[in-house]
């Protein structure tokens, strides 16, 4: 596999862009710049739960296990997001909106076992993920799920001047 290649995994992008509008006008992202769609059996409709690194303790998620992340949030039933939990092709665990803002760049790091899928919601050319041994991939706006290798280090790069907006699901 490729680090990053695009699927054949589709949905259209202006209801995407539409319904990211929706959940925007009732929800803000939060310290980890990120909104979750899934949460665990025994939570409420929380959007935040998921959020953050699962490794770190300082994340809403810490100590959870990305298999816990197993209810959609009905908040958001009707939407494309709920489209795509229920049609993907694969079984993902937690399913995020994650925002980098403008000359923002992740620390260098990996994700062991684990395979990510982005559609990107927002984006300018110069948003990145690039890895450690150089190659890089700007994900395009174009409503396509692409699938991504978290296992080697890389990290993802915003050097233009807008926010970059990706829909990031992991697969279980």
């Amino acid at each position: 596999m490729s680090e990053i290649t695009k699927t054949e995994f589709s949905i259209d992008y202006d209801q995407l862009l539409n319904d990211y509008n929706k959940v925007m006008s009732n929800h803000k992202f939060n310290e980890h710049n990120q909104i979750c769609f899934v949460n665990t059996q025994d939570s409420d409709n929380d959007v935040y739960q998921g959020t953050g690194d699962i490794r770190l303790s300082h994340s809403n998620s810490y100590g959870l296990e990305e298999k816990d992340f197993t209810k959609f949030n009905t908040d958001f039933n009707g939407t494309v997001f709920e489209e795509i939990y229920k049609t993907f092709p694969h079984k993902i665990g937690r399913m995020r909106l994650m925002k980098m803002g403008p000359k923002k760049c992740y620390w260098l790091h990996n994700d062991p076992g684990l395979i990510r899928y982005h559609f990107a919601v927002v984006t300018n050319p110069g948003a990145f993920i690039l890895y450690e041994k150089g190659n890089h991939y700007h994900i395009p706006a174009d409503g396509y799920a692409y699938e991504m290798d978290a296992n080697t280090n890389h990290t993802a790069l915003n050097s233009g001047r807008e926010d970059r907006i990706h829909l990031v699901l992991n697969k279980l």
